[in-house]
């Protein structure tokens, strides 16, 4: 048996998972801001041990635990060297957690467990090289490649939204101009929205943002170009070719057999999202038959679980 776990800034969810990748049973539990690094790991021990209890195994039956964090982690030494929103710097994580449970702990990058998810038992399972891009505050990235993560040297590589797509465009949080998660990350989608919306007082985007630009959300470009909403329309237009020139790199720097796509902007229908980047890759790309295909990640949520528990194969 393997363990994964989930850490996030609002909820760290730990799972049981078989050999194949399949979780058996999970535990979750909210975490508290006020938790220093000696509490939280202290949290996310006890939270694997519970999920071994809920799943009906003993500690002993398990092989490895893996950890998925948002941020910087450096496997090779076992530390967590920052993360957003959470109190890790350069934390020596594995050594804080097998105080507490001596067993064999890996580390990861959130976005790469989510990688290793699908290719293990998700929409790429059974395709290599495999990338996965997740759409939401940002654009996460990672890639399988002869069955092994992809990290670079230093352990951060696949950082693929902050590759510059627009010299002297949009300031990035990361400090840099014209990153590609200011164009196509489900933030980005919301803002050229919401800029639209300025100057289309008329358009459905109101209606389904309920007269309230707070209100906006990665759907309400969709739902009003579903209905034919011209305004809608051109929201799309505009977010699809940020996204699709990141996706067109990606496929001409790495042309790996699949890209799958994660995030709540993902579940957009076909019609809207997958078919046309479809077509604008395949336009882009310097092979024009894009051999690359462009899926939807299958795993939801239970990626970063998943990918985490099967860690210790992908080094």
């Amino acid at each position: 048996m393997y363990i994964g776990i989930d850490i996030g800034g609002t909820n760290l969810v730990a799972g049981v998972t078989n050999g194949k990748g399949q979780i058996i049973d999970k535990v979750t539990r909210p975490v508290n801001k006020d938790w220093d690094v000696d509490e939280l790991c202290r949290q996310i021990g006890q939270l694997a041990l519970q999920a071994t209890e809920v799943g009906g195994f003993k500690p002993e039956e398990v092989h490895a635990v893996g950890v998925g964090l948002p941020g910087l982690v450096d496997n090779k030494t076992g530390t967590v060297i920052q993360t957003p929103n959470m109190p890790f710097d350069h934390t020596p994580f594995r050594k804080l957690f097998q105080e507490k449970w001596d067993v064999p702990v890996f580390l990861g990058n959130d976005a790469n467990c989510a990688a290793i998810g699908e290719y293990w038992a998700g929409a790429a399972k059974g395709c290599d090289p495999a990338v996965v891009i997740t759409l939401g505050t940002g654009i996460g990235g990672g890639m399988v490649v002869n069955g092994k993560l992809f990290t670079g040297f230093a352990n951060s590589g696949m950082e693929v939204g902050h590759m510059c797509i627009h010299p002297n465009g949009i300031r990035c949080n990361c400090g840099n101009r014209g990153c590609w998660e200011q164009y196509g990350s489900a933030t980005a989608l919301i803002r050229i929205t919401q800029e639209e919306m300025h100057y289309n007082p008329k358009s459905a985007l109101w209606e389904f943002a309920e007269g309230d630009l707070n209100k906006v959300s990665g759907r309400t470009a969709f739902q009003a170009a579903r209905v034919g909403d011209a305004s809608g329309r051109k929201v799309l237009f505009r977010y699809l070719q940020g996204l699709s020139i990141g996706l067109i790199s990606l496929v001409n720097i790495l042309q790996p057999e699949i890209i799958c796509l994660g995030g709540g902007v993902s579940n957009a229908e076909d019609d809207l999202l997958l078919d046309p980047l479809r077509e604008l890759m395949a336009q882009g790309s310097y092979d024009r038959t894009c051999p690359t295909r462009l899926e939807k990640a299958s795993l939801g949520n239970d990626a970063g679980i998943v990918g985490a528990a099967m860690l210790c194969h992908m080094f």
